[in-house]
Parts: structure tokens; C-alpha cells; sequence
């Protein structure tokens, strides 16, 4: 894709000049500005719901589960990261691998996989938490369970939808801690009960159009 960029210097009506750049948008960017196509991140799983459709396999990561700044955010780590040269400067933000938390599942304590997915024939996407079903119109990418980090911890998390699979790395049990993922469960009160229910462990769904 390339941008023309013109800085034309026509006369105005008052007899200035127009020094403004103008940018001209050639017609080989056209057809990426208007293809279709949606990107979402598949939490829990190491593939997409189509081989064609997985941009990359990788490890979820994020801030330590107990350190009340650095990113509240996960992140889809790629599996081949390009080591730098830059010096460490005295203070950094860190990234951990994430756990789930689990204790009643195999899965627990294992390291969390991720896929990040392009769907070529959709333009848009929406996580719905509380359900396994999509709104009208909407298709299902995959669903799962409605998970962040836990309510006594340092850290503050985002929401969100983890494969019901909770794909993990071979053989990594072990309880490193970092990043954590909890189940969530909904509370009555200013949540209305019904139609919530309380203490019920919530399902997602993430959904395209």
C-alpha cells in the first residue's frame, strides 16, 4: 500500500498561498480499505475455529498477579519473540506467563495457550458475557467461560472469554503464578436476580458479523 503526498501551493481566493500538504490516496490502497474481515483473540485455545483463520499460536501473558500497576490487559505472546539490544533502564514494567486457576480441573496451574484468529467473510465482533449464545444475525467463533483475575489481588484485570477447553502448555503444572485466570461468578444485589442467579459460574461467547 503507498500514500502520494502533494504539498501544492495554489492561490487562494485572497491571493495566499495554500501550504497545507494534500494527501492523495492511491487506488492500490482502495481495496484494503474496504476488504472485509474481522480479528478476535481465541483465550484458552491454541487454534481457531479453522486452520486458515489462526494468524498465530501463542502464550498468554500479562502483569504479575499481585503488583498493583503495569498493564491490567492479557496478551496473545507469539511463540518467537525477536530479542532486542536496547539497555534495561532502572525501572521496567514486567510480562509473566498466566496460570489457570482452576483447583477443581485438570487443567490448574497450567500455562494458558492463545490464537489469534482473522475471519475473512465477517467484518466485526463482540464478546457477550453471561450466555453461550449470539444475538440475532451474529455467529458463534467459539464459546466458553468468563474469566479475570481474582477479587483479593493486587492487580486489576480485564473480563474475558476463555475457551471452555482451557488449552494448556504440555507438562507445565507446576505453580509458577504470574498472570492468573479465575472463573467468574455473578453476584445479587445491584446485579437483578432473577434473571442472574447467585454465586453462578458465568459462560461467554464470542460472536461475528
Amino acid at each position: 500500500m503507498s500514500v502520494s503526498v502533494s504539498s501544492s501551493t495554489d492561490s487562494e481566493p485572497d491571493g495566499s498561498h495554500d501550504t497545507c500538504p494534500r494527501i492523495l490516496v492511491c487506488a492500490s490502497l482502495l481495496p484494503a480499505l474496504t476488504a472485509a474481515g474481522t480479528v478476535y483473540t481465541r483465550w484458552g485455545s491454541k487454534g481457531c475455529a479453522s486452520a486458515g483463520a489462526t494468524v498465530y499460536s501463542g502464550y498468554m501473558g500479562g502483569s504479575f498477579y499481585a503488583h498493583p500497576g503495569s498493564g491490567a490487559n492479557y496478551l496473545c505472546l507469539p511463540p518467537n519473540p525477536v530479542p532486542t539490544n536496547i539497555s534495561r533502564p532502572a525501572y521496567v514494567s514486567s510480562v509473566y506467563g498466566t496460570e489457570y486457576e482452576v483447583s477443581n480441573r485438570p487443567e490448574n496451574d497450567q500455562d494458558a495457550l492463545c490464537a489469534v484468529c482473522f475471519v475473512t467473510d465477517r467484518i466485526a465482533n463482540i464478546m457477550v458475557p453471561g450466555t453461550n449464545k449470539c444475538p440475532s444475525g451474529w455467529s458463534s467463533e467459539y464459546t466458553g467461560l468468563l474469566m479475570s483475575g481474582y477479587d483479593g489481588h493486587g492487580g486489576s484485570t480485564e473480563f474475558i472469554c476463555v475457551d471452555s477447553k482451557l488449552e494448556g502448555r504440555i507438562a507445565s503444572n507446576a505453580n509458577e503464578n504470574g498472570r492468573l485466570l479465575y472463573v467468574v461468578a455473578s453476584i445479587c444485589g445491584s446485579l437483578p436476580c432473577p434473571p442472574y442467579q447467585n454465586n453462578n459460574i458465568l459462560q461467554c461467547v464470542v460472536c461475528t458479523k
